[in-house]
């Protein structure tokens, strides 16, 4: 069986450190930083073979890091080179074996790429190779990115017209309704574009259709999940999820002193969390098996941030688990009937 190379990468948006560890932490030589482009990719090749160290023989991993290491993973596509990604909050939670000295508490770049060296090696078993989705995803993400920051500019002028306006000139309150309806008018350009790419890619169509087939799962919250999880493919288990966009809960415990009870994190992806916490509110009115469960939390004195929050990982169990079957959701209260 031939020898696997483990090679973490901290990826930035000029630089890409990469660390070696195949059991061994060798802080001299295991360690170099490069341009994040062609030139740097070129100049990491010729590294690892100068160490010996075939494409076939390597295992590259790093974290999710958005459109910072989309043309590295090309480029590592192109060489054929298996390489895993992994979501930050494992890395964030991740602690290096204590028999393992030399990294200290000091974070770098250099230290994080040793650390994530460090994390492949020791769960090779458990990671899945990734693969780039197709083009139109990253129409999709970037549409997306556009949308959201045409929505946030035209509810500030929505919210200084409406707080504010009675304090302005009329020539003021005018060019504000001239921006809101351009900004509005842009929107619906975006959503046009974004219907059309979807049409275009059958993958991403088909779970289009079976997330919005949940009740209560509109557009916004199905095309950020697709986005999120690279349409399923990067992230396959709705409890990785749940943990990626901190909607599951976590005990933190430290010594005898340090005894704080399960709660989610205030991190995590917080438009993601928003968009099912807006999911969650529609669910409670408009799903019948929600509404119930929603009082029955609360007849029994739940705290309605803790029941509301387990709607949302209820809704992205459905997400997951309609992906997963290749089919639509099925309304249970009217099947019943």
């Amino acid at each position: 069986m031939e020898e696997l190379h483990y090679i973490g990468v901290d990826v930035s948006k000029h630089t890409l450190d990469f660390a070696v560890y195949d059991g061994c932490l060798d802080l001299k030589d295991g360690h170099i930083q490069v341009g994040n482009d062609s030139k740097g990719f070129t100049t990491f090749a010729r590294w690892i073979k100068g160490k010996g160290i075939e494409y076939d023989q390597v295992r590259l991993c790093m974290e999710f890091t958005g459109l910072y290491a989309h043309e590295f993973r090309c480029w590592l596509e192109q060489k054929d080179i298996t390489y895993y990604m992994i979501p930050p909050k494992k890395m964030h939670d991740f602690q290096v074996p204590t028999n393992i000295h030399g990294l200290g508490h000091v974070k770098t770049d250099r230290m994080d790429s040793y650390k994530i060296a460090i994390y492949s090696y020791k769960n090779s078993m458990d990671l899945q190779p990734s693969r780039l989705p197709s083009a139109a995803f990253f129409k999709l993400q970037r549409l997306m990115a556009e949308r959201r920051q045409y929505v946030r500019q035209r509810q500030l002028y929505k919210f200084h017209t409406h707080d504010i306006g009675a304090y302005e000139s009329d020539e003021s309150r005018t060019r504000r309704k001239v921006m809101s309806k351009a900004l509005l008018k842009s929107i619906q350009g975006v959503e046009q574009e974004i219907d059309n790419v979807i049409s275009s890619d059958e993958s991403i169509k088909k779970n289009y259709e079976l997330l919005t087939s949940i009740i209560s799962i509109g557009r916004v919250c199905a095309i950020t999940t697709i986005v999120l999880t690279e349409n399923f493919t990067a992230i396959t288990n709705p409890r990785s999820y749940a943990n990626y966009v901190c909607v599951a809960p976590y005990k933190k415990e430290s010594g005898t002193s340090v005894r704080r009870k399960a709660m989610t994190s205030s991190e995590g992806v917080r438009q993601a969390k928003a968009d099912l916490t807006i999911a969650a509110l529609s669910a409670i009115r408009w799903d019948p098996g929600t509404t119930s469960y929603w009082k029955r939390k609360k007849a029994e004195g739940k705290h309605s941030g803790v029941v509301l929050n387990a709607i949302k990982f209820k809704l992205i169990v459905r997400m997951f688990a309609v992906v997963k079957r290749a089919r639509p959701y099925v309304k249970m209260h009217i099947f019943g009937k």
